[in-house]
């Protein structure tokens, strides 16, 4: 492919990127229902906010999970009506704030790698097509 080819090519790119951005929104705000402190048990908790790995939440759920379904055997059992609370938050409350820090980890996943492709295109951009991308954006902004 010749110079001007390729500078095409990456226009399109970059192009594909910006749009991907803008359809990615902004980061939405973590709104908690718990306190976004999960404790495991006495001595292992975790910070849903700082958490990076979604294993650790689908961890955190399965352990509810099990309690949970332990908690309602033992109240048909015993003939009592209760809800299952863990650390005075409901299982819903906890699998909401699972969910919402999910969605978080993932959409700064997907802005690092629009971010680096971004990076990578630019880098590859020659001079002439450089010039001419930022003729154009200094044009749109006088247009508006």
């Amino acid at each position: 492919m010749s110079k001007t080819n390729n500078d095409v090519v990456i226009k399109q790119l970059l192009e594909k990127v910006e749009k991907q951005k803008a359809d990615l929104g902004t980061k939405e705000r973590n709104v908690w229902l718990t306190n976004g402190v999960f404790k495991f048990d006495a001595s292992n908790c975790v910070n849903i906010n700082t958490v990076s790995d979604g294993s650790v939440l689908a961890s955190a759920l399965a352990l509810l999970i099990e309690k949970e379904t332990a908690f309602k055997d033992a109240c048909r059992r015993l003939g009592v009506k209760a809800e299952f609370k863990w650390n005075g938050y409901s299982m819903d409350e906890w699998e909401e704030d699972f969910k919402t820090r999910i969605k978080a980890i993932t959409w700064s996943e997907k802005k690092k790698v629009l971010d680096s492709t971004k990076t990578k295109l630019n880098q590859l951009v020659s001079e002439e097509a450089r010039t001419e991308m930022e003729l154009d954006s200094i044009k749109a902004l006088l247009e508006n």
